[in-house]
């Protein structure tokens, strides 16, 4: 490699990283970096300065790309048929859940129906659904849909973990009103409280939750 490829990929190796790091709990950070770096320097070669984006935003695609490129032909992932079979399980509780409580069940609430640890089912869920959309070439490079879904149930589970902790009066206030569907004036009545206290209440219970979740 030459001069001006280690100086390019020196000046660019934190983004390099920070995409790199998405898949890392499934292969080595540096083999997915050395990838990552390739398709940097074909960013290199392809970009013209007379297109309407700047060269970090074109090079994004290849960067990922090439990641991507690694992983599918590395190959280390195998989703077993009882992993497929617990995600299609999951997916029929989600749907049983949901009309039995006429609300979305929470990640916990489906993982406990199960009888199984929210951090098992997770890995599970996520291990299914990269597998699927790297066999099924469904994998989008813009949307992300396999990052997006996979934060969005570990977001469930740090909720779902800081809401436990709240008190019997806090709990109560969070079902009413994002799981029951209650407005604060309906929630201010079953907790025979003003509907200004509810506000007040909400607005303390949500900031604390964010607080511990960003921490």
């Amino acid at each position: 490699m030459n001069n001006n490829a280690n100086l390019l990929i020196k000046k660019y190796e934190n983004q390099i990283y920070k995409i790199a790091h998405k898949y890392s709990k499934y292969y080595p950070l540096e083999d997915l970096f050395q990838a990552g770096a390739l398709g940097l320097i074909k960013a290199q070669k392809n970009y013209k300065e007379s297109i309407n984006e700047n060269f970090i935003s074109y090079a994004y695609k290849y960067i990922h790309g090439e990641i991507i490129s690694f992983i599918k032909t590395d190959r280390i992932i195998k989703v077993n048929d009882e992993y497929i079979k617990i995600y299609k399980t999951y997916e029929k509780v989600k749907c049983i859940l949901t009309n039995n409580y006429g609300r979305d069940p929470t990640f916990n609430e489906i993982a406990s129906f199960m009888e199984i640890l929210p951090e098992e089912l997770l890995h599970i869920i996520e291990s299914t659904l990269f597998s699927k959309s790297l066999d099924n070439n469904e994998y989008d490079l813009q949307n992300n849909y396999f990052i997006d879904e996979r934060e969005n149930i570990e977001n469930k589970i740090l909720i779902d973990s800081e809401i436990e902790k709240l008190d019997d009066f806090e709990k109560s206030l969070i079902d009413y009103r994002y799981f029951q569907g209650f407005n604060q004036e309906e929630t201010a009545d079953l907790l025979g409280i003003s509907q200004a206290k509810v506000s007040r209440q909400e607005k303390q219970i949500l900031l604390k939750m964010s607080r511990k979740i960003s921490a």
